[in-house]
């Protein structure tokens, strides 16, 4: 890891913007520059390049020489990427910001407005505006998702995370002392997910419905990975266990969830042609969860008898059940 501090006379920034970077170079100059851009100016911007090969570092030197920090290191994800600019942080609050998505130039000062009328609050977290991959134009965005104050619970029960990382400013000491990301290599989707269920043991959260970061939705972006996203959201239900889930459900609702998260990855193994590692994950979530156990034990058998292709319709099948089977059940009732 190499650090290239800068010398652009912040010399005790409040904010640092964090900015974890792997081939992106087509996109990163414009998150960098929504940062340098901030209403607020006592920003410092660190990037991290996680091992990319296009280029990037090189180009980021020549475009912002000591107007950035920049962090060059193996590539390890973006959680791991992100903790080395945790390390690097000097600002008292910290604002992640993904390398293909852009801020508000007011996000920084509305969520400083926050901390300062809120002392007790230790993440704010924004609305965000969905965008094409030209960065301006606008997609249809979801509504934003309120959290109440038990959002450990609410986060829990949720099947991914619905707070944007890119949206998030956290205060330092609360990221340091939960730890940061998860420092594995293979936690390469919904380590936030885990990042914030650990914050939200331990602080509150405030929700800002306000469209203050763009979310640059393009081809290549490592959240459309359907293998890595389940295996993220699988470790991350894996690593609760540890969290006080007791709180939120009974341990069979647990054990169910879980039982779900091995389901989903072992579907994926399956498509991507690990029939063997599909069924073990197909055998473990059958164990987990007993009244789904049938269910799963077919699911490991049909590795053995039917191709991966056979994946997609067996998923539209099983959909086309479960609807058939509600349906039943409605009429059933209303008879």
């Amino acid at each position: 890891m190499t650090p290239n501090r800068n010398s652009s006379g912040i010399d005790d920034p409040l904010v640092s913007i964090v900015i974890p970077t792997y081939n992106r170079r087509r996109f990163v100059a414009d998150a960098i520059d929504s940062g340098l851009r901030q209403t607020c100016a006592n920003c410092e911007v660190i990037v991290v390049d996680d091992g990319s090969v296009d280029g990037t570092a090189d180009f980021l030197r020549e475009k912002y020489g000591d107007r950035i920090v920049l962090i060059t290191q193996a590539n390890q994800g973006p959680g791991i990427a992100r903790n080395s600019g945790i390390a690097s942080a000097r600002g008292e609050f910290i604002q992640f910001l993904d390398a293909d998505d852009q801020l508000h130039r007011q996000k920084i000062e509305i969520g400083l407005e926050v901390f300062r009328c809120h002392p007790n609050v230790s993440v704010v977290y924004t609305h965000f505006q969905f965008v094409a991959a030209d960065g301006e134009t606008p997609i249809e965005t979801p509504p934003f998702e309120h959290y109440t104050d038990d959002v450990f619970c609410e986060l829990l029960r949720q099947t991914g995370c619905r707070i944007l990382t890119s949206s998030s400013m956290i205060r330092t000491a609360a990221l340091r002392a939960v730890g940061g990301f998860a420092d594995d290599v293979d936690f390469r989707s919904a380590e936030d997910w885990d990042l914030f269920l650990r914050l939200a043991r331990r602080y509150r959260f405030h929700g800002i419905d306000r469209r203050l970061v763009y979310r640059r939705m393009h081809d290549g972006m490592i959240s459309d990975d359907r293998l890595y996203g389940a295996l993220g959201r699988l470790k991350t239900v894996q690593r609760a266990r540890r969290y006080g889930w007791e709180q939120c459900m009974e341990a069979a609702e647990f054990d169910r969830k879980e039982a779900a998260r091995h389901h989903v990855y072992a579907l994926y193994l399956w498509q991507a042609g690990q029939a063997r590692s599909a069924r073990g994950h197909f055998l473990r979530a059958a164990a987990l969860y007993s009244p789904e156990s049938p269910q799963r034990r077919l699911y490991a058998l049909y590795t053995w008898l039917l191709p991966p292709a056979s994946v997609d319709w067996t998923i539209a099948l099983a959909h086309r059940f479960r609807r058939l089977m509600s349906g039943f059940k409605s009429d059933s009732s209303e008879s």
